[in-house]
């Protein structure tokens, strides 16, 4: 039986001064926090031990100095020193306590991120303008942080029942400063009953990446009172957090891996035929099988590392959004409805980014990038229950891609209205992905995802509330539209984009409140409400999330669940 606990610890202080100064408002701050978390889980399985345990022999000569000699003891003489019971995995309640205490071992793990902060700001308005006066702001910070994720001994040596897991330690500090202006340009002209430029400018010092800059400019324009147009263009910077950096290799079994070299044959004439037969064992495959074949081992005994990257540098995303904002207040029927539309285009260099394993093989057999074979290692021999040639591991490494970018169109509209005793609000958004992709390499292929698991095309949530006196009640409905599996790992059955997916979900959420008083709330809620089931995407598929037969990271793999809790503030 297994079982977990955590332990979670998070504390923070901070302090500042706040105030008015030659008509200028100044902010200064100090803040230091850290979260701990200790989780101990018990009946994991100690493999070395495991091993000597299903080692077992006749005691014909009492060794273990019982009186008999038909029993049965664990071969190895230095395990039984260690207090070696034999185990026994057939029938109902055949295992030894004895051998389940010498098998069975507990794991922890220990994490910890700390955070320093000290900055301040002013702000307040410059000069006047025929249209109004121009706002500034502008402040420097100075930020600090640190983490530490250390497994257990047996953990970090790959030998209980789970992957090899190594510690990330590591940190780094960033010194900035920033300066924002919002400029009236336009005020109670005709079609220009307000124009402003809005832009901001901050430079960054990282002891990681060096130098990092990022900057907006936009244009805000209301040509009527109800309706306001908006256009952006930025440069955002993102410097690589501390995983991604320091992380080193962690061990993982991935799923839903095809091998280009299946099927190939001693004279086949393929995409991936020739580099497959250079590859060591191959030929050794084909000529005990006729064509290069796997074994069920060989595909579900797959495994691999991911690891950092000290060497990465900073991504930059440049982006441009469009979009309005429609406010029909003249309209006493739609006085309190919002309705926005936006249209967003990112596009993401240097993306830093997971190497994606399917890719890596196929750009190393055939595809035209022999680099990426560092990340495959091959059995140079059969070695049982494997079969020469058959993938052992496969890598990734977090590196500076070719680059990502996405576009598609936002729309939200928001309602509130007293309805009864009490006040309704409603609120829907609804996202239509237009394009999602990635470039694994520079000067490489896009890879596009759109409409794939973790990028449906469709994805909506709506959020009803209800607020009467002290008693509140939310609810809020999720909508992911249908998802096609990975068009890479498709291909390799001859199938076309699309051809597999899961359907659309929908996941509701209820949470009632009670407020005890004006600083104090009880709450009460469940989440995924209908306990929505989500779809299969199971071991061996592109999408899989291991131990859970679905993509955990998109779809609510736990089911209906309660939680109930006090907010309070001071």
């Amino acid at each position: 039986m297994r079982s977990a606990a955590v332990d979670r610890d998070t504390w923070r202080l901070a302090t500042g001064l706040k105030g008015l100064l030659g008509g200028w408002n100044y902010e200064s701050y100090v803040a230091y926090g850290r979260t701990k978390e200790t989780q101990n889980t018990s009946g994991q399985v100690n493999v070395q031990n495991f091993r000597n345990a299903m080692q077992g022999v006749p005691d014909v000569n009492d060794l273990n100095h019982d009186g008999s000699s038909g029993d049965v003891i664990c071969a190895d003489a230095a395990a039984r020193a260690q207090g070696c019971a034999p185990l026994n995995l057939f029938g109902y309640n055949t295992m030894s306590p004895a051998a389940l205490a010498y098998v069975g071992v507990p794991t922890g793990l220990a994490t910890s991120v700390t955070q320093k902060l000290v900055g301040g700001s002013l702000s307040g308005e410059w000069f006047e303008l025929p249209a109004g006066r121009i706002g500034v702001a502008a402040g420097v910070e100075w930020r600090g942080e640190a983490s530490s994720s250390v497994p257990d001994a047996l953990t970090q040596a790959g030998l209980n029942s789970g992957g090899q897991i190594a510690p990330v330690v590591g940190g780094f500090t960033v010194r900035e400063a920033f300066v924002e202006t919002r400029v009236p340009l336009l005020k109670d002209r005709q079609f220009a009953r307000e124009l402003s430029f809005l832009g901001a400018l901050r430079l960054g010092r990282y002891s990681t990446v060096g130098n990092a800059s990022s900057w907006n400019a936009g244009l805000e324009w209301r040509p009527l009172a109800d309706l306001k147009l908006r256009a952006t263009r930025a440069l955002s910077t993102r410097a690589p957090n501390i995983t991604e950096l320091y992380a080193p290799a962690s061990q993982v079994f991935p799923t839903g891996i095809v091998d280009p070299c299946v099927g190939v044959t001693a004279s086949s004439s393929g995409s991936y035929d020739a580099a497959c037969r250079a590859a060591p064992g191959v030929m050794d495959n084909i000529a005990a099988n006729g064509k290069f074949t796997q074994t069920q081992a060989d595909i579900q005994g797959l495994s691999g590392f991911n690891r950092g990257n000290t060497q990465l540098k900073a991504e930059q995303g440049r982006s441009s959004t469009v979009g309005l904002v429609l406010t029909p207040r003249s309209v006493p029927a739609l006085r309190n409805l919002t309705l926005t539309v936006d249209y967003f285009d990112i596009k993401i260099g240097d993306a830093i980014v997971a190497t994606p394993r399917q890719y890596a093989l196929q750009q190393c057999y055939g595809g035209g990038n022999s680099g990426f074979c560092q990340f495959a290692t091959r059995r140079a021999a059969a070695a049982s229950p494997y079969s020469a040639g058959s993938l052992s591991f496969l890598d990734s490494a977090v590196s500076n891609s070719g680059g990502t970018g996405t576009a598609g169109i936002d729309l939200t509209a928001a309602w509130a209205e007293q309805l009864g005793p009490g006040r309704l609000s409603v609120r829907l958004a609804y996202t239509y992905l237009k394009d999602f992709y990635a470039i694994p390499l520079a000067g490489g292929a896009r890879d596009s995802s759109t409409g794939e698991v973790g990028f449906a095309r469709n994805q909506a949530a709506l959020n009803l509330g209800y607020q009467w006196g002290a008693f509140g009640v939310t609810t809020s409905t999720r909508y992911t539209g249908r998802s096609a599996l990975d068009d890479q790992f498709l291909a390799q059955f001859k199938l076309a984009p699309g051809a597999l997916g899961v359907g659309a979900k929908v996941v509701h959420d209820v949470q009632a409140s009670y407020a005890l008083r004006k600083t104090l709330a009880l709450y009460l809620g469940v989440d995924n409400a209908f306990n929505s089931k989500p779809p299969p995407i199971i071991s061996g598929l592109s999408g899989d999330t291991i131990g859970t037969e679905t993509n955990a990271s998109v779809y609510d793999a736990i089911g209906r669940r309660f939680y109930l809790g006090l907010r309070g503030s001071l």
